[in-house]
């Protein structure tokens, strides 16, 4: 089952296109959906962390996260949870949020649809994980989510800092830590369920992301 649904994410394919040595496709699906209700990516997620930082020499909790968000475009026809947004709303599909550590891992991730600001998407983020996240002191994110991130990190006793260029430099230059937030979005990109949002919920949709997390750590321990 684990095999066929990292074989499914990592390519891409419908359910019915899975292999047949997977099994039945219909098995599979309702094995994903028992696991996406009952947290077991998620569970998964916090497990391969932990071992994927004591494999660099690190604590197993970070102390130190940083967010960021990506929005992609929907690909999907009939009933679903996207929405205009984005850059001028031009995108309409999900927006992706995740937090990682210093190290680029990521520690918790959210799907919404694409029309909330990326600080609203990553208040959200931050109001369900943080609390599990009981070494955390410090939080790292750009000028786009400022406004609204650092209210509720300081509720939560942690210190945020806003990382921009003053002045902003011609070209492109990467914002240190921060760059690891785009280059673990990069990693998940290889992923290709990721291409586009094909889900009809944001459940499912962040049961994929996680999918797509728990196969990135595998790599890492």
């Amino acid at each position: 089952m684990v095999n066929a649904l990292f074989y499914q994410a990592r390519t891409g394919c419908q359910w019915r296109y899975l292999p047949q040595q997977c099994g039945p496709w219909g098995a599979i699906w309702q094995q994903f959906r028992r696991w996406r209700d009952n947290g077991t990516w998620e569970a998964a997620l916090d497990r391969l962390r932990r071992a994927a930082r004591r494999r660099a020499g690190r604590h197993p909790e970070p102390s130190m996260v940083m967010v960021d968000s990506q929005t992609v475009k929907g690909g999907r026809s009939g009933p679903t949870f996207h929405e205009a947004g984005g850059k001028f709303g031009a995108t309409f599909g999900a927006k992706r949020t995740v937090l990682v550590d210093y190290l680029g891992l990521p520690v918790a991730v959210r799907v919404d649809s694409a029309r909330p600001h990326d600080s609203v998407a990553g208040r959200r983020l931050c109001d369900a994980a943080l609390p599990k996240l009981h070494r955390v002191t410090d939080l790292l994110c750009d000028q786009g989510f400022g406004a609204l991130v650092a209210p509720l990190a300081r509720r939560h006793e942690v210190k945020v800092t806003v990382k921009k260029w003053t002045p902003k430099p011609k070209g492109f230059r990467p914002l240190v830590p921060l760059w690891r937030v785009e280059d673990c979005f990069a990693q998940l990109g290889r992923w290709r369920r990721l291409a586009r949002c094909f889900e009809a919920t944001t459940a499912s949709a962040t049961a994929w992301l996680q999918v797509a997390c728990v196969g990135y750590l595998l790599t890492k321990v």
